[in-house]
Parts: structure tokens; sequence; C-alpha cells
């Protein structure tokens, strides 16, 4: 039952936001970005504004979702859960009637004997070498790790949740970026002190990636993942940003081809390396990429113009992640320069951070967001085709 808009239930949290999103389709980001990887004309943005979160902050942030009237329970957290996806909203942002599974980037590690810091967003704790990795049995993708908990919360999302929420597969990372974060430095150096243990423990950790992969989408099934995870296995190669482009060919890429040959394509987080966009685009069937201005990025960034340059003629999603510059009518006009590319590549979402705005600046991050869906609207508004899936 509800209560003055108080949740009770897990039906009362499907409900609220059924209705929300059934009142506000252009908010809907499973439609947004399903034109976009269709390259489709759609009808909004979908546009991602955000700002960097700072404890010193001291303005509060405001209440964005309806509260839960249940306890601390399963279900009780659940409900949570699902009115927290709402949360985007009060920025005009996209939403997904989408759940998670795992830990963030460390969910994989664990597989490998090392546990997380939760006091420091569940990164890994510590590292361990790769010969004593190797000297203990292959993990086991059925209980290593966190996928027994992954198991069992994909059983209770099926068992509380209608069809229309999907679960999304834990974030896997990509073989490389296991290896450094298991290994520490000893991936930066391995393939010139000892190739040969090298490539034995990244075939090992690419085996199990595509082990627990397989089983997590057995489990979930087709009707409940997310349309991306049946169009490409997303692979993050953050790491590769730290080596040459020659290691990347010689002993990373061909584990990421393993994971291309199963899947068929693949989505590549590059973190907008430019030396990551153009060989993984050169030698993977790549399905989606990245691009965008990141002026502290150690390895440089990828700038959305040669980005483009590189797809033109092609179907490949660009996803475009930008730092805005600080004052709010530059981030305006930095904005629309995107939208300008749009009408030449179809297959493009946008997700920007003012990096130096705060709690304080929402308000203003609001009225820059409705300045440019009225831009959008404009442009593109009158030409967009509908699905009819949503």
């Amino acid at each position: 039952m509800k209560d003055n808009g108080v949740v009770g239930s897990v039906a009362d949290a499907v409900g609220i936001v059924d209705e929300v999103l059934a009142k506000h389709p252009e908010r809907n980001g499973e439609w947004i970005a399903e034109a976009a990887w269709e390259g489709r004309t759609r009808p909004w943005p979908g546009l991602y504004l955000g700002h960097q979160y700072n404890p010193a902050d001291p303005s509060p942030p405001p209440a964005t979702v309806p509260g839960v009237r249940m306890p601390d329970s399963p279900e009780g957290r659940l409900a949570r859960a699902v009115v927290g996806l709402l949360g985007p909203l009060e920025l005009l942002n996209p939403i997904r009637r989408c759940l998670g599974l795992g830990r963030g980037t460390g969910t994989l590690v664990t597989a490998f004997g090392i546990s997380l810091n939760s006091e420091c967003g569940d990164t890994p704790a510590f590292v361990r070498s790769m010969s004593e990795v190797m000297a203990e049995p292959p993990q086991n993708p059925a209980t290593a790790g966190l996928m027994p908990e992954m198991l069992e919360r994909i059983e209770f999302l099926k068992e509380q949740l209608p069809p229309k929420y999907s679960i999304a597969l834990p974030d896997l990372q990509g073989p490389f970026n296991l290896m450094h974060a298991i290994a520490g430095d000893d991936a930066l150096t391995g393939p010139y002190e000892n190739p040969e243990l090298f490539e034995r423990f990244m075939a090992r950790i690419a085996d199990y990636w595509l082990a627990a992969r397989g089983l997590l989408m057995k489990r979930i099934g087709a009707a409940r993942l997310p349309f991306e995870e049946l169009r490409a296995a997303r692979i993050a190669e953050c790491s590769v940003n730290l080596v040459s482009p020659d290691t990347y060919l010689k002993h990373i890429l061909p584990h990421d081809l393993r994971i291309a040959a199963e899947a068929g394509r693949v989505a590549v987080h590059t973190c907008s390396g430019p030396h990551v966009f153009r060989a993984t685009l050169a030698h993977l069937p790549v399905a989606a990429t990245e691009a965008g201005r990141i002026p502290c990025a150690v390895a440089g960034y990828t700038e959305v113009d040669d980005a483009l340059a590189a797809l033109r003629g092609t179907t490949v999603l660009l996803n475009v992640g930008q730092e805005l510059p600080d004052d709010f009518e530059e981030a305006y006009q930095f904005v629309l320069r995107d939208f300008d590319r749009y009408a030449e590549h179809r297959s493009m979402l946008f997700s920007y951070t003012g990096m130096q705005w705060r709690v304080a600046d929402r308000p203003r991050m609001v009225a820059l967001h409705r300045r440019l869906d009225a831009v959008w609207a404009e442009r593109y508004g009158a030409t967009a085709t509908n699905s009819s899936r949503h």
C-alpha cells in the first residue's frame, strides 16, 4: 500500500517508476540508447549532465526520490534501489529500468583471491604476483569470488521485478585491466621480464572472463539483458593507455580477439585514449567506442572530430564523454558543437561533466539542460523516428 507517496512495497516502487517514465518518455534512457545504436534520428538527445562530488561541498543534495516505508530487508533494499533509479531526473538526465550486479570495477578481481576495500570504493585491497596466482587451480566460474552472490541476486531480481526491468552484467572490465588490478606493476613489466608467464596469466584471465560472462548471461536470460549486452561484449581498456601500441598489439590484442570471436562484436571503453581508440578500431570488430575532451588524462584524449573522421561511413556508436568549460554559456556553446556533429553521425550519445560545478550549481545545470533539449527538439524532433518497442 502507499501512504502519502511513501513506498510500502517493491510493487509500489515499480509502479512509481513506470508512472514517471510514462509521463516523461523524453527521459527514457533505454529508448534513446537503442535509437542511437540503430542510427535513428531521435526526438530527444538523452543528454547527461553531471558534476564532481566534493565532500567539502556545504550544500546538501536535495531529496530526489520517494521515501520507502520498509525495513532493511532484501525487499526493502530492492524497493530503495528501484525508486533510486529516478535520481538522475533531478538534473533532467535519462533513466533506465535496469538493476546491476557486482561491486564496480573490482568485481571479477575477487575470483583471484583478492578482497575489496569498502572504504575505498570497493577497489582491490592488495595485489598478488603472477606466479602465486598461476600456482593455484583455474578459477571456477560458478563459485569464485562474488559469483555466488551475483547468481543469487539474479534469481531474486527475476522473482521480484517484472520483465521490463532488465538486469545488467557487472563491470567485467577486460583482460588487461584485470591483469593490472590483480598483479599491479607486474602487468606493465611482465611482457618484458617474463613474457611466457605473462601470456599464460592473460590466457587464464581471459578464460575466466569468458566463462563468467557466459554464465551470467545464461542465468539472466536474453529477455532480461539490456539490449547492448546482446549486441556486443564490453571491454574496458583503461590500463592499455599505460603501455605502448606495440605492447597492446603483441601481448593484449590476442586475448581481446578471443572475446570478439565469441561475442561477435565489442564495445570498447577506451578511457578516451587516442592510441587505444585507434588500435582497437583497427583490429577489433568494434560496435561502440568513445571520444571526448578530458584535459588531465594521462595518455591524452581522443578529439570528437578525430573520432568522427575515423568512423565516417560506419554505424559504430560513438559515446561522447567530455569535461565542460566552467562558464555555463561556454558550456552551452560547447555542447551545441556536438549537436552539430550529430547531423553527420546519428549513432552518438552525449555525456558531460562540469568539473568545477557543485550542488549549488544544480539549478543552473537544469536550466542549461532545458536550453539544450529545446535546441535538439527544434533541430531534430520533427524528423525523428519512433520505436514500437518502447
